[in-house]
């Protein structure tokens, strides 16, 4: 079968971008959670601000691939169901 042939269903492909949202929002509380934990904490030396400083910079990473790579994947997963729902209904 070749590869750029797409066997899916329309409903299939939203249930999976809506998946990528869910995580998406999940990922953003969570990092949410650990910064107001780490703010809340009561550690402060200087093996706190080193562990704050690789949190913030691996938090920061995953902001970007969160607004990237992810929402990039959840439009074209939500583009590719439009797309097969109006061959459907050319099909019809």
């Amino acid at each position: 079968m070749p590869k750029n042939h797409v066997h899916a269903s329309p409903e299939d492909v939203k249930k999976l971008a809506g998946a990528l949202t869910r995580y998406q929002k999940e990922v953003n509380d969570a990092g949410k959670k650990v910064q107001s934990a780490l703010g809340a904490a009561n550690w402060h030396d200087g093996q706190k601000d080193t562990f704050e400083e690789r949190y913030k910079d691996l938090q920061k990473s995953i902001d970007r691939f969160m607004s990237g790579e992810v929402s990039t994947m959840i439009r074209g997963l939500n583009e590719l169901a439009r797309r097969l729902t109006d061959i459907r209904s050319m099909r019809m």
